[in-house]
């Protein structure tokens, strides 16, 4: 029987993290270990027991608050399962996810990507929560593939690929030479993760392992990650020669703030704090 590694990544968010453990240690196949890694902040002294061993790693890094691909290779080279499952800690697993997720990994021998459905604000306030009430409030993703029981397992493009929920075999991973440490925080790094299984022929699939995402304000458009989202696509086009994230570039140039011009994108003005509030969303979708 394989074991399990969960691997999540953590910058604030303890509520959410809490409420994750908590959703941990009602799985119906229990993981070998959890492991989380906190970016640029100290390690807690007092976290819920998840139910399995639970390891706890800081990684500071004084360039950037978010080292979202560092940290997830940290993470993957402490961990001790043939599984990897990646949660986002916003992320509330559900009893079976686990069991859904490893039985799907271990029959494609592939990229596996969970079922993702959003909480409204209300949903997890004060930690007092059930399965049953988050099932109820929870919705689908307008713009996400949706799982029914005669499609559990969906062929999916990769360019659908979206680092929330996600597992692997260890092995896998270590064949992908895990995330480019060269992305600079939010935007284009997961993307390119699943562009480097393509390259390598790893299959990519959606399952129906669910979780519930805790909701949280997020921006539309990411005027906050403008600098991250540059940065970003400027490397991934150096190792694609294609532009992810297009449609927050277009934004971002129609609005004066990007010189967009062949090969590559600078920043010529930075966003005024105003519109960054002003597109702050209530979506629960983020």
């Amino acid at each position: 029987m394989s074991s399990i590694s969960l691997l999540t990544l953590v910058s604030g968010r303890r509520s959410q993290l809490h409420n994750l453990l908590r959703g941990v240690r009602e799985q119906s196949t229990k993981p070998r270990e959890v492991i989380v890694v906190f970016m640029n902040e100290p390690v807690p002294n007092e976290l819920p027991d998840p139910g399995c061993k639970l390891h706890l790693h800081s990684l500071l890094d004084p360039n950037h608050p978010l080292p979202l691909a560092a940290a997830r290779n940290l993470a993957a080279a402490h961990a001790r399962g043939d599984i990897l499952a990646f949660l986002d800690v916003d992320c509330i697993p559900h009893p079976d996810y686990l069991q859904q997720l490893s039985h799907v990994v271990l029959l494609t021998q592939g990229l596996v990507m969970g079922d993702v459905r959003y909480l409204p604000p209300e949903a997890t306030q004060g930690g007092n929560w059930s399965y049953n009430a988050l099932e109820q409030l929870a919705e689908a993703h307008p713009r996400r593939p949706v799982f029914t029981d005669d499609r559990a397992v969906i062929p999916l493009p990769y360019y659908l690929f979206w680092s929330l929920t996600f597992g692997l075999r260890a092995t896998d991973f270590a064949r992908l030479g895990g995330f480019d440490e060269q992305y600079a925080g939010y935007g284009g790094e997961d993307t390119d993760f699943s562009f480097t299984a393509r390259k390598i022929r790893l299959p990519f699939f959606g399952s129906r392992a669910r979780v519930y995402h805790q909701y949280h304000d997020s921006y539309s458009p990411p005027y906050n990650h403008l600098r991250d989202i540059v940065t970003n696509a400027n490397r991934f086009y150096a190792k694609w020669q294609m532009w992810p994230m297009e449609g927050w570039l277009r934004q971002f140039e129609k609005e004066g703030y990007i010189d967009w011009e062949g090969e590559s994108i600078r920043v010529i003005r930075e966003v005024d704090p105003a519109a960054v509030a002003d597109a702050r969303s209530n979506s629960p979708f983020g």
